[in-house]
């Protein structure tokens, strides 16, 4: 392929080895990320996440034809903001978890290339999502960008039912769940007699999140959330811990929920899948005020998987609320 010609290569577990330290060299936040650097390691661009084949092969050509590093991009991005430079700029700061400033170079880029508008306002929700957890955005702008996706009009009823899937996921992270209502019901209106899978997939999805955000019906969410899995979806490890984390999000169905972990436990034929379901129990064992048992289970998880970052957090989170409850 020609887009990777003179390319070299290093892959990085960035949880293990050396890799925590070119973590924070680079400041990566998330995975897969993807760095460009010149010979004296200076980063020249970077992007997050993989975009399919072409797309991940155009990011490859325009970082090959523009060797400049960061610095000197945005410096040249002051005397002119090419779309080039906004694109590159926008990419490289969502690695950085710099998510306004990728937010202002996207809205650059859609200003500038109008017809690539659908792809830039995409960038500009996910950049939105990631920052609505870190308090980087106010509800009104994230609203006022999701307003204009709905009033755009090549919107389509998919493009509808995954804008509420994204402000729903948003709200949580606000702590609003009541702001993503009229986005579902939207979604929900636009996908009515939809007849293409993704649509009709997505729009089960909204259903139940409107039962349990603007109904508050557990019980109905509960029932829409069983009639959405495949019929032998218990013989699916993965669908079953996605099901029963998805209750305790919810504190919904706990009882069963764990009975169906605690048998995860044992089933699975690897660490990785036992350490989702261990980590489960470990959450529904907190919720439920036994969290000397998430501890238990967090520490079994340790054992096989030492360097991971995020179940080190997690043992941390819960020896902390031991620490706090046996304070009071």
């Amino acid at each position: 392929m020609a887009a990777i010609a003179g390319v070299v290569f290093l892959d990085v577990d960035c949880e293990k080895g050396d890799g925590p330290k070119l973590a924070e060299k680079y400041n990566i936040r998330g995975y897969p990320t993807y760095i460009m650097v010149d010979p004296q390691g200076e980063v020249t661009d970077a992007w997050i996440g993989y975009p399919g084949p072409e797309n991940w092969a155009a990011f490859v050509t325009a970082g090959s034809k523009d060797r400049r590093t960061i610095p000197q991009k945005k410096n040249a991005y002051e005397q002119e903001s090419t779309l080039a430079l906004a694109r590159s700029l926008a990419n490289h700061a969502a690695t950085s978890s710099d998510y306004r400033a990728s937010v202002e170079y996207f809205n650059k880029a859609r200003e500038l290339d109008p017809a690539g508008a659908k792809d830039y306002t995409q960038e500009i929700l996910y950049n939105l999502y990631y920052g609505s957890g870190e308090n980087i955005f106010t509800a009104d702008e994230i609203k006022a960008e999701a307003d204009f996706v709905l009033a755009g009009e090549g919107a389509t009823a998919e493009d509808k039912v995954d804008l509420a899937q994204l402000i729903t996921s948003v709200a949580e992270n606000m702590n609003d769940p009541e702001m993503a209502v009229p986005y579902i019901e939207a979604g929900l209106k636009a996908s009515e007699g939809a007849t293409d899978e993704n649509v009709v997939a997505g729009r089960r999805e909204l259903e139940i999140s409107h039962a349990l955000i603007a109904e508050k019906d557990k019980d109905k969410a509960l029932r829409l959330k069983r009639a959405s899995l495949d019929e032998d979806w218990q013989s699916d490890l993965r669908t079953v811990n996605s099901f029963a984390y998805w209750c305790f999000k919810n504190d919904l169905n706990l009882v069963e929920s764990e009975t169906l972990v605690t048998a995860g436990i044992e089933q699975a034929e690897d660490d990785t899948m036992r350490n989702r379901f261990l980590n489960t129990a470990a959450e529904i064992c907190n919720a439920t005020g036994r969290t000397e048992e998430a501890v238990t289970h967090i520490k079994r998880i340790l054992e096989t998987d030492p360097d991971r970052g995020y179940f080190q957090r997690q043992l941390t989170r819960f020896e902390e609320i031991l620490a706090e409850s046996a304070g009071q």
